[in-house]
C-alpha cells in the first residue's frame, strides 16, 4: 500500500487539476483582498465604518465555491487516471481493488487539504499588512480550518465514487459540477428561510429544527457557515461530514469492486 500510494503522489504532484484548483482559489481569495482593501479606503473616508470587513472576513471566503474546486479536480484527476489504463494496470498487476481505490480517495483527499491549508495561509500572510490582524481569536480561525477540511474530505470521497461509478470518463465532471451546484442553491434557499424564520414571530419551531438540520448536513450548509466563521456547530457539521464520508466511501468501494474496466 505505501509504494502504491508514493507512486500515486508523485502524479498527484504533477496533476494540472491539483494546480488549477489552487490557482483559482489563491487567486480568488487574493484578488478579494486587494479590491475590498481599495473599498475599504473608500468607506473610511465617508465615515461609513460599517461596511468596513476586517481579515478574518476574506480568510475562508474560498470556501463558498470548495465544492467546485473538488468536483473539477476529482474528474480530472481520476479521468486520467482511468482513461491512461493506470487503473487497470494497477489491477493486473494484482494489487487489490479495495487498496486501488482507497489511493484514488487519498489522492483527492490530499487536493482538497492542500487547498484548505495554503489558502488562508497565504491569505493571512498576504493581507496582514493590509488589513492588521484578524479580530477574532485563533480557536475560531483552527475550527474553522478544521471544518472545512472534513467537508472537503466528505465531498472528496463522494466526487471519487460518482467519477469510479462513471468509468472516469469526461463525461463525469457534469454530475459532480451540477450536484455541487444543487447543493448551493438548497443551501442559500434554506440559509433564507432560516434567516426570515430568525426575524419573524410565530415561527413553525418544527420546520425551524427540520431546516436548521438540513443546513448542517448539506456539505454546501457547511461550507457557507465556516466561509462566515460561524462554528457553533461544529460539532454537528463535522459529525455529518464524516458520516458522509463513510457512507461514499463504501458505496463507491462497492461499486468499484463489481465494475468492468475496458
Amino acid at each position: 500500500m505505501k509504494s502504491l500510494f508514493t507512486a500515486d503522489l508523485v502524479r498527484f504532484r504533477r496533476s494540472p487539476g491539483l494546480w488549477a484548483a489552487g490557482l483559482l482559489a489563491l487567486g480568488f481569495s487574493l484578488t478579494t483582498l486587494f479590491s475590498w482593501y481599495h473599498a475599504n479606503q473608500v468607506f473610511i473616508d465617508l465615515g461609513d465604518t460599517d461596511r468596513v470587513l476586517h481579515l478574518e472576513e476574506f480568510l475562508f471566503s474560498y470556501a463558498n465555491y470548495l465544492s467546485y474546486l473538488i468536483a473539477g479536480f476529482s474528474a480530472l484527476y481520476l479521468g486520467t487516471e482511468f482513461s491512461s489504463g493506470g487503473v487497470r494496470n494497477k489491477i493486473a498487476r494484482g494489487i487489490p481493488r479495495t487498496r486501488v481505490y482507497l489511493s484514488q480517495i487519498a489522492a483527492v483527499v490530499l487536493g482538497g487539504i492542500a487547498v484548505c491549508i495554503s489558502t488562508p495561509t497565504v491569505s493571512l500572510i498576504v493581507g496582514l499588512p493590509l488589513y492588521g490582524p484578524p479580530r477574532v481569536g485563533a480557536p475560531v480561525i483552527l475550527l474553522t480550518l478544521m471544518g472545512t477540511i472534513l467537508t472537503s474530505l466528505a465531498l472528496s470521497t463522494l466526487f471519487t465514487a460518482i467519477v469510479t461509478a462513471m468509468g472516469g470518463g469526461a463525461a463525469a465532471v457534469i454530475p459532480c459540477a451540477a450536484l455541487a451546484l444543487a447543493g448551493q442553491l438548497a443551501a442559500s434557499q434554506i440559509k433564507l428561510y432560516l434567516l426570515r424564520c430568525e426575524q419573524l414571530s410565530g415561527t413553525d419551531t418544527r420546520w425551524y429544527g427540520l431546516c436548521r438540520l438540513l443546513y448542517d448536513l448539506l456539505p454546501a450548509g457547511q461550507l457557507a457557515q465556516y466561509a462566515a466563521l460561524e462554528v457553533t456547530g461544529f460539532l454537528s457539521m463535522a459529525g455529518w461530514a464524516l458520516a458522509l464520508a463513510v457512507l461514499s466511501t463504501a458505496a463507491g468501494l462497492l461499486l468499484f469492486r463489481r465494475q468492468e474496466l475496458r
